[in-house]
């Protein structure tokens, strides 16, 4: 396995304040804008790790959620 399937086999086993926490703290996703709306969004829609993995373009839209 790439190191890149391993991280999504374990990001699927996250629940949502783990997925957040992960989120908030991982400096190589500085590059989005991950704000305080965002994270409520996720938490509302009850989006664990592997309904994360899932999300399409549109559906980060629909969360506002845009690249710097």
């Amino acid at each position: 396995k790439n190191k890149m399937s391993s991280w999504a086999e374990t990001i699927k086993l996250w629940e949502i304040k783990r997925l957040i926490s992960f989120l908030r703290s991982e400096s190589k996703l500085e590059g989005l804008k991950l704000d305080n709306n965002f994270f409520t969004k996720l938490s509302d829609e009850n989006i664990t790790g592997d309904l994360f993995l899932r999300l399409t373009e549109w559906d980060l839209k629909e969360y506002r959620m845009t690249l710097r």
